[in-house]
């Protein structure tokens, strides 16, 4: 137990840390800098900030190893050497506009330089124009205090940068695409369990919210961890590719926080770089991911997949299936089409339930995404068993309860069901709020996953208003997807008659 100064100390350290991100963020704003941006500004100062100190870190350690470092940046465009310019901030800026960005954006050596080359060749310094250098120096001097080599640091700006993305989000709807609520996250997390021995894979992993928290839950389940342990934890165990390049810094910038120093993370349209033909060792034990809600994929991009559609939720699918190893766990969001959509959606959730063990369908309530969404999502988590077992039943949970109220505030209120879901999902409990279906049954009524509760006589009426809505919402999209299946059907003797 740490002492009481122990704990005043920790939590003076705190202010100080949460003081000097307020201050930047004041800094800007006060400038004019928008608050997306002024996220990726702080993104690529941390993440510079950072990298240094883990470069010292294994400096030292190749010292009293008495072997050769190589530092991926040069002392003349390391953090302690540039930023003591900031007391000319003319000189500053132009050193960072003139050399440092051009410096990083040549990178060439490794995986490690390729990443930083990459994220310095898609982003930008928005504090760029001389008159706002002044600005700029006083911004990177509040990020020179912070200590990323320490833990209670590391542990603040983590926090902190989960709210600022939050914040973000909900101010400019910009990093929607990319945030998923840290409670779906972990509940995501404890059903597929990850040890230190697995692969881990996030196809869209946007701000690394799935890799950094099976991170965490790998630290949780294991006492410590050998060198070769910790040396596979930090370079082969945490894989993704981000097509975003905002996205992509501040994911890398996330797993930095939660002391992920080298992650394979690629900055690719993982849709464009499918392949159905993977092979095993290059497969991941587990993929946890929420893709991209309707995006439309041109019709020459889908060759690659078994099953061709233009919506990229069911083309994500698809790959995640055919990059899971044997024995491995899967947790999928999905928008609630997927699981009811004829034509190409009922094809994929039939190869789904037959190749793979489909165990569990979450249905979530609508409005659980918000502020970001209101499309009413699942999660699917299915294993692709060592024993070849393939599914026999799936067990449905409706969760119409996670905790917070179903506004865009989202306020913490009574009633969360998420314990309840964790506490059963294994013995598979038939309760008011769960119930199994034999695979015989899904089978006959068109491979069709969306959860209808047959504990409910009446389900409009003990739905709350915001579901209703949602629910109208779904029974249109219903037919929307239906005629552009019929439009689809009309438009193939067409093209045909053209090949001919």
């Amino acid at each position: 137990m740490p002492t009481a100064q122990e704990t005043k100390s920790v939590e003076n350290r705190r202010q100080e840390i949460q003081q000097a991100v307020d201050n930047a963020c004041n800094q800007m704003r006060s400038e004019g800098v928008h608050p997306r941006d002024y996220v990726e500004q702080l993104s690529w100062l941390f993440f510079l900030k950072a990298f240094e100190e883990t470069e010292n870190k294994r400096a030292q350690e190749a010292e009293f190893e008495q072997v050769e470092y190589h530092r991926v940046i040069d002392d003349e465009y390391r953090w302690s050497s540039w930023t003591k310019l900031r007391n000319r901030p003319a000189d500053l800026l132009t050193f960072v506009n003139a050399k440092l960005w051009p410096h990083l954006c040549a990178l060439e050596d490794g995986p490690v330089a390729g990443r930083v080359r990459r994220i310095f060749s898609a982003v930008k310094n928005h504090q760029s124009s001389e008159r706002s250098a002044a600005s700029f120096a006083r911004v990177i001097e509040q990020v020179d205090r912070l200590r990323f080599s320490d833990k209670t640091d590391v542990i603040v700006l983590s926090e902190i940068y989960e709210r600022l993305l939050k914040d973000v989000a909900q101010v400019s709807g910009y990093a929607g695409e990319f945030y998923t609520p840290r409670h779906i996250i972990r509940l995501m997390v404890q059903v597929v369990q990850p040890q230190v021995t697995d692969r881990v894979y996030d196809p869209c992993f946007g701000s690394a919210g799935f890799l950094s928290e099976c991170a965490d839950e790998m630290r949780r389940c294991s006492e410590s961890l050998s060198a070769q342990s910790l040396d596979k934890f930090h370079n082969s165990t945490f894989f993704g590719r981000e097509m975003q390049p905002l996205a992509y810094l501040m994911g890398t910038m996330g797993l930095l926080l939660h002391g992920i120093n080298d992650p394979v993370l690629e900055l690719a349209n993982t849709l464009e770089v499918h392949s159905q033909n993977v092979s095993e060792k290059d497969k991941y034990s587990v993929i946890l991911a929420n893709p991209p809600y309707g995006g439309k994929m041109a019709q020459q991009l889908q060759t690659n997949f078994t099953v061709r559609s233009g919506s990229t939720e069911i083309l994500f699918l698809q790959h995640i299936m055919a990059n899971l190893a044997k024995g491995g766990r899967a947790a999928v969001v999905v928008p609630e089409g997927v699981l009811f959509r004829g034509g190409p959606d009922a094809k994929v959730r039939e190869r789904l339930l037959r190749e793979f063990n489909v165990h569990t369908v979450l249905s979530l309530s609508a409005g659980c995404f918000l502020p970001y969404t209101g499309v009413k999502a699942n999660v699917i988590f299915f294993n692709r068993e060592r024993n070849n077992k393939t599914t026999e039943s799936v067990w449905f949970y409706e969760l119409a309860n996670d905790g917070f109220e179903l506004k865009t505030t989202r306020k913490p209120i009574p009633g969360n069901q998420i314990p309840d879901f964790l506490s059963r999902w294994k013995e598979r409990s038939i309760t008011d709020n769960s119930w199994l279906i034999p695979l015989s049954e899904i089978e006959a009524n068109g491979w069709n996953l969306s959860a209808k509760n047959p504990n409910r006589e009446n389900d409009y009426e003990l739905k709350p208003a915001r579901e209703l809505i949602q629910s109208i919402k779904v029974s249109e999209q219903r037919v929307f997807d239906l005629l552009e299946e019929i439009e689809q059907l009309l438009e193939k003797p067409e093209e045909n008659s053209n090949d001919e």
